[in-house]
């Protein structure tokens, strides 16, 4: 059992960012706790909402890995758009907070796959290994999920699980009095290609129309510019929402 004093938040999500440092009010004087985000993120955005400052950790950097160890005896990663090297996996203790139901939804955008190939949605709180989103499972919690839900709407719902997690699990994984199981199966991992090969549209390819409308759904994420088919006329991307009202 070890009870972790030197804590590292990498985090690319600013809401979650929040509510962990709202988590944490009142025990700094037991733990140092630091925050840091990806080279992607803007680094004023979160100084301005939270207390905390905020670093910016590259984790291709070797020399950034080596502080890092040399600092830190736990590491969160939460929504980190950066893949932890196997340096730092192996020798500090590093525990994702995950916005997919392990092991159905490893790897990128899990509630975008989910909508598509129809699978359980939900948060993961695990231990980090040297595969991606695949470590032991500290705890999971499955969020539902309806049928005119887009990928922004099931989003919310899963960051807000995400939370949930957080306030019944953070105490127990700062003091490492947690358990952990094994995932049932390996699960599939999609990666940020699979994404980006949902996004143009065929328009000669032949497709159900509830098949149509989940990718139409799953690809829609509030103001982002996603789906799309070409205009054979002028060669131009014309970007493809979708909006779904259930009957009252």
């Amino acid at each position: 059992m070890t009870m972790y004093k030197n804590i590292l938040i990498i985090t690319d999500n600013l809401n979650l960012t929040i509510s962990f440092e709202k988590l944490i009010a009142g025990t700094e004087s037991e733990r140092n706790f630091d925050f840091a985000i990806s080279p992607f993120s803007d680094k004023n955005l979160f100084e301005n909402d939270l207390v905390q400052e905020v670093k910016v950790y590259d984790l291709k950097k070797t020399s950034t890995i080596s502080s890092i160890i040399e600092q830190y005896d736990l590491v969160f990663s939460m929504h980190c758009k950066q893949i932890f090297p196997s340096k730092l996996v192996q020798n500090v203790k590093c525990i994702n907070i995950h916005p997919g139901y392990n092991p159905f939804n490893r790897g990128w955008y899990p509630q975008v796959f989910s909508i598509i190939h129809d699978l359980p949605i939900g948060a993961t709180i695990h231990e980090i290994d040297e595969k991606l989103d695949n470590g032991p499972i500290i705890d999971r919690i499955q969020v539902d999920k309806n049928a005119w839900d887009t990928s922004l709407d099931l989003y919310e719902r899963v960051v807000e699980a995400e939370i949930k997690l957080l306030k019944k699990n953070l105490p127990k994984i700062l003091e490492g009095k947690y358990l952990t199981i094994k995932p049932e199966f390996s699960g599939k991992t999609y990666l940020k290609k699979d994404f980006k090969k949902l996004l143009e549209i065929d328009t000669s390819e032949k497709i159900t129309s509830i098949g149509f409308i989940n990718r139409l759904r799953a690809l829609t994420h509030g103001d982002y510019k996603n789906s799309y088919f070409i205009d054979p006329e002028t060669g131009k991307k014309i970007f493809v929402k979708i909006q779904l009202t259930p009957e009252i």
